[in-house]
């Protein structure tokens, strides 16, 4: 996987500014190789969990910080009394949230990964209280879209874990969130790993005696948190930086298998709607596109489907996609029947049910903030 930063100094304000980023490095799980700046840092800064570099951009300037990333999935066994304790720490943590209105979700107001990086906080916190080391890291999902993504680094009497509490609650309402991935992990994998498919930036938070580039200034006590980076400007401080551009594309023979897969995708379902709308007869290419589309789907996601068929908490999950593809092929082979317009009724419904019954027990345990 090849991941790209790419920063432009914004026109206002026409002075310099100086940009802080966090460099990535090897870790358990990630592999960094081929690493490209466009120009050089004028100072570097480097401790256990981190490296932060600066740079001076003037109007019109860009840089890009550019890598190849290999990732792979640390689920590591650890006794059941050590994950227990840590994930009975992550529902206490969670319970006094939602005391306070906290939503998984973030709610409509809040920035991407601030839920999970609220959590993570708190669950560090609490930690704490309980005389446990640990410390915080900040990362990015490598989603479709680089998502910004926070979890926990624990000692505790038991040993050390790395625990994602956002996840860990996730999994247990929405099981299959990694499904599209070829990836079906249980929630309690996120009490001692992660699935693979994130980069780790490093620790946080950052005292600002460590920023590079930074004269002594009496304000030491202050924090930040890069998600890679922050912007300093005179006057201003610390801004989120303008004009920042992040991706992260697949490369090699992975690349090219998900390229085909989502050129059979969109044909897929351009021949349901077209037969649907009765443009074009059922059978033929719209068929050939689909089944090809199911067929390309069955490698990437088969055996992770099979593994959530077999946890009972979520099997339901697991039948949605079957009904789906079995009302899609329907429509789309011409069965004479009223089997495709039922399974869709039945799934739409289930689905609808399903999920307004969550979101009320779930307001049901928050207060109104009325």
């Amino acid at each position: 996987m090849r991941f790209r930063v790419r920063y432009r100094h914004p026109s206002p304000p026409d002075r310099p500014s100086r940009l802080y980023l966090m460099l990535p490095g090897d870790r358990p799980g990630q592999r960094i190789h081929d690493a490209r700046l466009s120009q050089p840092a004028r100072e570097r800064r480097s401790d256990e969990g981190r490296t932060l570099a600066c740079f001076e951009l003037g109007p019109g300037d860009e840089l890009a910080l550019d890598f190849d990333l290999d990732t792979e999935p640390i689920f590591e066994a650890r006794p059941a009394a050590l994950t227990g304790e840590v994930g009975t720490l992550i529902e206490d943590v969670f319970a006094r949230l939602q005391e306070q209105g906290y939503r998984l979700d973030g709610g409509g107001e809040s920035g991407p990964g601030e839920a999970a990086l609220t959590l993570a906080r708190s669950v560090l916190q609490a930690a704490r209280e309980r005389g446990w080391r640990g410390e915080l890291v900040l990362g990015h999902l490598l989603l479709n879209e680089p998502a910004p993504h926070a979890w926990c680094r624990l000692e505790t009497p038991g040993g050390s874990v790395e625990c994602d509490p956002w996840f860990y609650l996730v999994l247990q309402g929405v099981p299959d969130y990694w499904l599209a991935y070829g990836l079906a992990p249980r929630p309690e994998d996120y009490l001692a790993g992660h699935e693979g498919r994130r980069l780790t930036w490093g620790t946080a938070p950052v005292p600002a005696g460590f920023l590079p580039c930074q004269e002594a200034d009496g304000n030491d006590e202050a924090r930040f948190y890069f998600w890679p980076d922050a912007v300093w400007i005179a006057g201003a401080g610390f801004l989120p930086p303008a004009s920042r551009e992040l991706s992260a594309v697949e490369t090699g023979t992975a690349a090219a298998f998900r390229g085909a897969l989502e050129a059979l995708r969109v044909a897929a379902f351009a021949g349901l709607l077209l037969v649907a709308l009765g443009l074009v007869r059922s059978g033929g290419w719209p068929l050939l596109a689909y089944a090809g589309y199911a067929a390309l789907l069955i490698p990437v996601q088969g055996r992770a489907w099979w593994r959530l068929l077999e946890r009972p908490a979520a099997r339901a999950r697991a039948f949605e996609p079957l009904l789906f593809h079995a009302g899609f092929l329907a429509v789309v082979a011409g069965w004479d029947t009223v089997l495709p317009q039922t399974l869709f009724l039945l799934t739409w419904i289930y689905q609808r049910v399903r999920v307004f019954w969550r979101d009320y027990r779930d307001a049901a345990r928050r207060p109104s903030r009325a």
